[in-house]
């Protein structure tokens, strides 16, 4: 009998790494773990173990960043760079694993954020639902805001890897009582900026309220607070269809467990877009359902992502197509031969002389 293939997928998260084991679909976990985001020593270490005991055939792994992904050129490829976490600045995160774990150079690897993972499986199971599109935007909100993006069926990446949760939003009139700049990046310092992470994090929407995080589920549905909140992610999402134009925007997270927000968030994103893109899923807020939807897996979701990752690179593996869905672009184009095909997604060029 043919064994399914066993997908491994590790969630790298600020507060929680969550490891598991996937058999013949990403989604069909059969075993996990979870250990709190301790020390990279002692954290690695756990996973090492655990994963040591148990099959698998690839491996997938989706960070809390900034990370390095740029494996071609970059002797930090597979570290979480500048994050502003502490002890875990410039740790690498893929050399102590597969170290750990005895992979060879040749075991498929997978390194992406925790954002774009989820953006992925997202994209794929979407896909698999007879969905014909080729982008999909992941939005989590909660300690911090992040965003995911697949284009063109691939994980988007360029000089890095997208921060979108830092991206200015215009204030609501009158809201001036909350930063707009965020602690952890710093980004807009000594400006106006209004970072949409520092506006309606979970921690901005307390600030508000004058309660903790964790009180903000007792607030009642009618509170105004939840109209702050989707003026920024409104916002947030028309810079997103405006800039990049994906066909499925993904919420998620903490703050998106309260379900009133959803229409609210899809209702502000109709009135700042004010009929400009005409497209049917922009046509009223029943047609805005299709676009903006909450994550089919919910607190899973950065998890079930690393798992897609895995599948990914398992696939590209079997099929000669190792790395090209996920090539890294910028001066690795210059480090290519003169003559080699290059797969863009689903379009594939020459490169020659």
């Amino acid at each position: 009998m043919v064994q399914q293939v066993r997908y491994a997928g590790v969630e790298a998260g600020g507060t929680t790494w969550v490891i598991a084991v996937a058999d013949g679909c990403p989604t069909n976990i059969v075993d996990r773990a979870e250990f709190p985001t301790s020390t990279p020593e002692k954290v690695l270490g756990q996973v090492v173990e655990w994963l040591s005991s148990r099959r698998f055939d690839c491996l997938g792994i989706a960070s809390f960043g900034p990370i390095d992904l740029h494996r071609a050129t970059s002797d930090k490829w597979g570290y979480i760079t500048t994050t502003p976490k502490a002890g875990w600045r410039n740790t690498d995160i893929l050399g102590p694993l597969k170290a750990g774990l005895g992979l060879s150079e040749q075991f498929p690897v997978a390194f992406d954020t925790d954002v774009n993972a989820p953006a992925f499986a997202e994209y794929m199971a979407a896909r698999d639902d007879g969905f014909e599109f080729s982008s999909c935007a992941y939005i989590t909100v909660g300690t911090g805001v992040g965003i995911g993006l697949v284009i063109n069926g691939a994980p988007l990446r360029g000089m890095l890897h997208g921060e979108g949760g830092h991206v200015c939003v215009p204030r609501l009139a009158g809201d001036d009582k909350v930063s707009g700049i965020s602690s952890g990046s710093g980004v807009g310092t000594g400006s106006a900026w209004a970072g949409v992470e520092a506006m309606c994090n979970s921690s901005a929407l307390a600030q508000r309220a004058g309660c903790s995080a964790e009180e903000l589920a007792r607030i009642p549905d009618d509170d105004p607070l939840w109209d702050t909140a989707a003026h920024y992610l409104g916002a947030l999402c028309a810079n997103m269809i405006l800039l990049v134009s994906p066909e499925r925007i993904v919420l998620s997270g903490g703050v998106l467990k309260r379900s009133i927000l959803f229409d609210k968030v899809r209702s502000k994103t109709l009135e700042y877009l004010n009929g400009y893109i005409d497209v049917p899923r922009l046509k009223n807020l029943e047609a805005c359902r299709e676009l903006i939807v909450p994550s089919r897996w919910k607190n899973d979701a950065g998890i079930i992502g690393a798992l897609f990752l895995a599948k990914r690179v398992h696939d590209d593996r079997r099929e000669g197509n190792m790395g090209r869905q996920f090539r890294k672009f910028g001066s690795a184009w210059a480090a290519m031969p003169r003559r080699k095909e290059v797969s863009f997604s689903s379009t594939t060029m020459v490169v020659e002389e």
